[in-house]
């Protein structure tokens, strides 16, 4: 007879656990899918449905869906490859920086003395930028190419254009101008060698120093005169830079007969050649003593008889 003895209670747990160590492992549950392969897999399911529908506009729908679908997959790709590079590049270093380090203890760090202190910088003396400074000894090329413009019907200023080559190469305080009420005096000091001048102090219409400035260019120097209001409120109109006669000065009471030897020297300048022929016949009628006592009287034929006791201009010249 064969003899059974009884099984020790520890024994059969170890061989109750030896059983369950050789069965089969429970199967991995599947990765889930990245985030561009589930746009993938939505664009090739909608196609596939799209074929299988009749209606055209349905259709297109659904193909325009599948093309949004597959080009945000294509991005998610691409975000999802610089992802895992990153990724793999931080593990890289981390591994490399996860060996044995030196037990060896570093040097105590000798103290850092103080930085002196740095004295404040002293403000460098600002130097008055001279305006048109004129060397009694230098000598001056007179600039006679330039451009004038009057402007617009009631515009602020007038422009005037002064081509210099190379004149914006310079430093600035090379070039100065000074404004006056009347006048206007730009100075290019050591521009290749040589300094130029440009002067003119009897402008047809009085300026706004205040409101009138000088512009550098590279190739020019752009002069813009301030106007100044007239007694009807609006800008002064101007036709030439300059005038043709002589202003008078601030409080200068104005000489009858110059006025009208002015007035009638305008004229002849002016008029037509009958003109011209009558104002010289008079006057030499004037000066050969032809005339009356009226001494202008002969201008009637001007419509000027009202002029008579301007005898003393016969010595006016045309």
């Amino acid at each position: 007879m064969v003899e059974i003895s009884p099984i020790d209670p520890e024994e059969e747990v170890a061989v109750s656990e030896s059983v369950a160590d050789q069965s089969s492992p429970e199967p991995e549950p599947e990765p889930e899918p990245k985030p561009s392969e589930d746009r993938l897999l939505d664009a090739e399911a909608i196609e596939v449905a799209a074929k299988t529908i009749d209606r055209r506009t349905a259709r297109a729908h659904l193909e325009c869906l599948a093309q949004k679908l597959r080009r945000d997959a294509a991005a998610l790709k691409r975000v999802e490859a610089s992802r895992a590079k990153a990724e793999g590049g931080a593990q890289t270093s981390s591994g490399r920086g996860g060996g044995e380090t030196s037990s060896a203890p570093a040097p105590a760090a000798s103290p850092t003395p103080a930085p002196a202190p740095t004295p404040a910088p002293k403000p460098s003396p600002t130097k008055p930028v001279a305006s048109a400074p004129v060397s009694a000894t230098a000598k001056y090329s007179p600039i006679d190419r330039f451009s004038f413009d009057a402007g617009a019907y009631n515009s602020e200023r007038v422009t005037i254009y002064i081509p210099l080559p190379g004149v914006g190469s310079i430093p600035r305080d090379r070039v100065t101008c000074e404004f006056t009420a009347t006048s206007f005096n730009v100075v290019v000091t050591d521009l290749g060698g040589k300094n130029y001048r440009l002067v003119k102090d009897n402008l047809e219409k009085d300026i706004d120093p205040a409101k009138s400035k000088c512009v550098v260019k590279a190739d020019k120097i752009v002069l813009k005169l301030g106007k100044c209001k007239g007694e009807y409120g609006s800008y002064d109109h101007w036709s030439e830079l300059t005038s043709k006669k002589a202003k008078k000065k601030a409080g200068e009471k104005e000489n009858p007969s110059e006025s009208i030897m002015n007035m009638m020297k305008n004229m002849y300048d002016e008029g037509d050649d009958n003109m011209k022929r009558m104002i010289g016949e008079t006057m030499m009628k004037q000066r050969e003593g032809k005339l009356g006592r009226d001494g202008m009287g002969g201008m009637d034929d001007l419509g000027m008889g009202g002029m008579g006791g301007m005898g003393g201009m016969g010595g006016m010249g045309f």
